[in-house]
């Protein structure tokens, strides 16, 4: 497994996979220092800088086209989530599910797995979402409001996100 470092219109952005498995993505941030000192580094693996277009990565150009405004729907990746406990990788593999613009509540995801009442356990579990976007936990909110969001921009970049999935499928 190796890092990509990858510059999109948001910031630079990484994935940690190979070929089409995935284990970790980090959302855009303002430089490469960051994401190699905040995430990279204290893995121990392998990172390298991608040229874009680079073909051999799908994962990664699917990324930069979502913060150029593609719609995606299918990320054509394995999840790699197997060292997760069974009700987190259960809730993230749900979540990965939810289509592109639409959003649900904790408590619907918590109801959607079997687990009615365990609203903050499911915001637990996407704290620790390992693959951000990939896994839309951003479009998980709470009834009364966005939630929380421990991606680079914190709740600012979820709206963010969210409001830009609404105008992309406006011009979808």
């Amino acid at each position: 497994m190796s890092w990509y470092i990858f510059y999109t219109p948001w910031g630079w952005a990484a994935v940690l996979g190979e070929n089409r498995t995935v284990q970790r993505s980090v959302l855009p941030t303002l430089s490469p220092p960051h994401l190699l000192h905040e995430y990279i580094e204290q893995t121990g693996l392998d990172a390298r800088f991608v040229v874009l277009p680079d073909y051999s990565l799908t994962v990664v150009n699917k990324f930069c086209a979502y913060f150029e405004g593609s719609v995606i729907n299918d990320w054509d990746i394995e999840l790699s989530l197997d060292v997760l406990p069974p009700f987190s990788r259960k809730v993230l593999e749900f979540v990965y599910t939810i289509p592109y613009g639409e959003n649900l509540t904790y408590g619907e995801v918590a109801r959607a797995v079997d687990k009615p009442g365990a609203a903050q356990a499911v915001g637990q579990a996407l704290k620790r979402n390992p693959l951000p976007l990939i896994i839309p936990c951003h479009r998980v909110v709470a009834s009364n409001g966005p939630g929380g969001f421990t991606s680079p921009g914190g709740v600012a970049t979820k709206l963010e996100m969210l409001q830009w999935e609404r105008k992309n499928l406006k011009n979808y």
